[in-house]
């Protein structure tokens, strides 16, 4: 299966859109344009990506954000990503992340940080020891 990742223009938000209804769990579609506006409006802040597949039909989505950091380099922020497939849905996913990360990486981005609702914390410490931030220690 062939796809491309590229930056989302103006002209393809009713393209993402689609994509966006599907992950985001309480879709307020006048709050989503304006999100997008918001990023769209300054590269440097961060952007959205969309990836088409060989039929040129939208089949991934990730919004992300360049977070400004004092003394230190940007971070890389995902603040959502969405790939649909019927079979494989991660390759676009992976995708869509090398393409950010590399993005990043021209703004100088040192760190990634991911974006996901408080209210939901029941898998939160498994998220964080994958992360590779933390470190447990014990005596016995």
């Amino acid at each position: 299966m062939g796809f491309a990742v590229t930056p989302l223009r103006m002209t393809e938000l009713d393209d993402a859109l689609v994509l966006a209804r599907l992950g985001y769990a309480c879709f307020d579609e006048a709050g989503w344009r304006d999100e997008l506006n918001a990023v769209l409006a300054d590269d440097r802040r961060g952007g959205a990506l969309l990836a088409r597949d060989h039929a040129d039909r939208a089949c991934g989505l990730m919004l992300y954000r360049i977070v400004a950091e004092p003394d230190h380099r940007p971070s890389l922020e995902v603040a959502r990503l969405v790939a649909f497939d019927l079979m494989n849905p991660r390759l676009i996913a992976d995708g869509l992340i090398e393409e950010a990360v590399r993005l990043a990486r021209l703004q100088d981005c040192g760190t990634l940080r991911l974006v996901r609702p408080l209210d939901t914390p029941s898998d939160t410490l498994a998220l964080v020891l994958a992360s590779g931030i933390a470190d447990l220690h014990s005596v016995f």
